[in-house]
C-alpha cells in the first residue's frame, strides 16, 4: 500500500455572473459562490481550497490582467482554485480534486493547470 502525501492542485474553473453591473461586483460574486460552492462539498481528502482570479498576459504587450470577459451583462471570471489534497500520487490528487468539491460544482468543467508535491511545514512541532 502506497503512503499518502500533501498535494497542492490547481484547478481552473469558469464561472458565470449575470446581470453583473460593474467588474467588480461580479468578481466578487464569483468568488462568493465558489466559495459556498467548496464549503458545501463533501471533501475529506481535501483540506483546504484558495480561490483567486486567473491572470493573463496580453498577447500583444505581456501586462497581467484578470481573467474577466464582460458581454450584454453577462461575465465570465476565470477563477483559480488551489487545494491542499491528501492522496498516494499526483494523479491521484488531481482525481481527488475533481471528484470531491468538483462535484459541488455540477456541470462546471474543472480543469487541473499543476499538482506540486506541497512541501512539510517546519513549523508544526
Amino acid at each position: 500500500m502506497s503512503r499518502s502525501e500533501q498535494y497542492w492542485v490547481t484547478l481552473s474553473v469558469p464561472w458565470l455572473v449575470r446581470g453583473a453591473h460593474a467588474i467588480q461586483d461580479a468578481i466578487n460574486i464569483a468568488v462568493s459562490e465558489a466559495g459556498k460552492q467548496v464549503s458545501e462539498a463533501d471533501a475529506p481528502h481535501v483540506r483546504h481550497c484558495d480561490i483567486s482570479i486567473q491572470t493573463l498576459s496580453c498577447t500583444a504587450c505581456g501586462t497581467p490582467m484578470e481573467a474577466v470577459l464582460v458581454v450584454a451583462e453577462t461575465v465570465l471570471v476565470g477563477l483559480t482554485l488551489e487545494c491542499t489534497v491528501t492522496a498516494p500520487s499526483p494523479e491521484d490528487a488531481k482525481q481527488t480534486t475533481r471528484r470531491e468539491p468538483g462535484a459541488a460544482f455540477d456541470g462546471t468543467p474543472l480543469v487541473p493547470v499543476r499538482t506540486t508535491r506541497a512541501e512539510p511545514r517546519s513549523d508544526v512541532g
